[in-house]
């Protein structure tokens, strides 16, 4: 039972070591060459069930379940050995003439396998059984084991030749290749000199473990990469969208915040206020007095300028608050922080510039404020109507100033 032991013990590494790629990944999920990887693995989990099966049924002595057992033996072991060219061609990600020779070596060395077995049913030219249930080994049989040792010295040689050159990525796939068959190189040798041992699935028990190292570090590779590309193409969208928010948000002639920015966020002032987390803030509501007139008399440019003109002095003068355009000539000033603790000087001097400005025909701006903590109606919107009043009243007195100084 020892012969079978070491193939039970393979198989239990196997599948501990690959879990995740054997039972827990989908087929669809996986890339070609993690396909190839799986079923190379699947393969090889064959391989180990019916290597350890044989040493039991060698004992049972029943020559035909023996025969057959064995002729599968090598069926299995000549497919690992196609599917594991397969792997190593999409693993390496190359198209030359190494690739092309252990593909057909990969195909070739299945139908020998299987024409030579058919043969052995008539001749033993690979086994035999005595008829007291001895087994023999023939030529044909280390022919096999030698064919695949040929192999496996090819791929290690063309491994050797590219790490030599090769660094990186490159370097690390072909190192990785190059244990695996310089491993199986070595115990396919021992296996040949004694059939009794299982030489062949410690071979591949170590080779897969080794493999698995690599494997395993190219797919946490893969992943970082895929997750650095995910973040890159995330903040990239997130800039995109940072532009295209602010170009919706913004109001194209004077810079500020448009009427779509004031209304969002008066919606996030009515949260706060509902949730008792803003108390102290006002708003000021602006009108530019004479715009009509100077579009009439002067045109459309002189009134953009006009307009213009009449935000820079807003935003000069309450410059730590946010500045809506929510009109032609309307503009809202939320006074919130330093601002607004410093209310009663900003108005003044809004006010005393708005004055000089009546008699130097500079841009005139009634306005009219609002605190919120002062008033008993709670809510945003009795705000903007107060404030707006008081604009209303002041743009009225502003015209009456313009008519007594004309």
């Amino acid at each position: 039972m020892y012969y079978s032991s070491i193939g039970i013990l393979a198989i239990l590494i196997l599948f501990i070591t690959n879990f995740s790629i054997i039972f827990l990944s989908k087929n669809k999920k996986l890339d070609q060459a993690h396909r190839a990887y799986r079923n190379f693995l699947l393969s090889i989990a064959a391989f180990y069930v019916v290597d350890f099966s044989w040493s039991p049924l060698y004992i049972m002595n029943i020559r035909v379940i023996n025969f057959l057992e064995t002729g599968l033996y090598f069926v299995v072991m000549a497919v690992s050995v196609l599917l594991w060219t397969r792997y190593v061609i999409l693993y390496l990600n190359e198209k030359n003439r190494f690739t092309k020779i252990i593909s057909f070596l990969g195909y070739f060395f299945l139908i020998t396998q299987v024409i030579v077995l058919t043969i052995n049913l008539f001749i033993p030219i690979a086994f035999w059984f005595e008829e007291d249930g001895t087994y023999h080994t023939s030529i044909a049989r280390n022919i096999n084991l030698a064919t695949q040792v040929f192999m496996y010295l090819i791929i290690c040689f063309h491994m050797v030749r590219v790490i030599l050159k090769a660094e990186g990525e490159l370097r690390h796939r072909h190192l990785a290749i190059g244990i695996y068959s310089l491993d199986m190189i070595i115990f396919i040798t021992l296996q040949g000199f004694d059939p009794y041992i299982p030489y062949y699935s410690v071979s591949c028990m170590l080779g897969t473990c080794l493999l698995h190292t690599f494997v395993l570090e190219d797919e946490k590779e893969t992943r970082r990469l895929q997750l650095e590309s995910i973040l890159q193409v995330e903040q990239i969208q997130e800039i995109e969208i940072g532009k295209t928010r602010k170009m919706a948000f913004t109001d194209p002639l004077t810079g500020v915040k448009n009427k779509m920015a004031y209304i969002e966020d008066v919606g996030c002032i009515d949260q706060q206020i509902e949730d008792n987390f803003l108390k102290n803030f006002g708003i000021v509501v602006f009108d530019l007095n004479d715009l009509k007139k100077t579009n009439d008399t002067l045109g459309h440019e002189a009134g953009d300028k006009y307009i213009k003109d009449g935000c820079n002095f807003i935003c000069q003068t309450f410059q730590h608050s946010p500045v809506y355009r929510i009109g032609g000539d309307e503009f809202v000033v939320f006074l919130i922080g330093q601002d607004y603790k410093n209310r009663d000087k900003l108005l003044l001097d809004f006010n005393n510039t708005v004055q000089q400005n009546l008699k130097s025909d500079g841009v005139v701006i009634a306005f009219g404020f609002a605190d919120y903590a002062s008033m008993k109606e709670k809510g945003f919107m009795r705000l903007f109507e107060l404030a707006d009043k008081k604009m209303y009243e002041c743009k009225q007195k502003l015209k009456a100033q313009k008519l007594q100084i004309s």
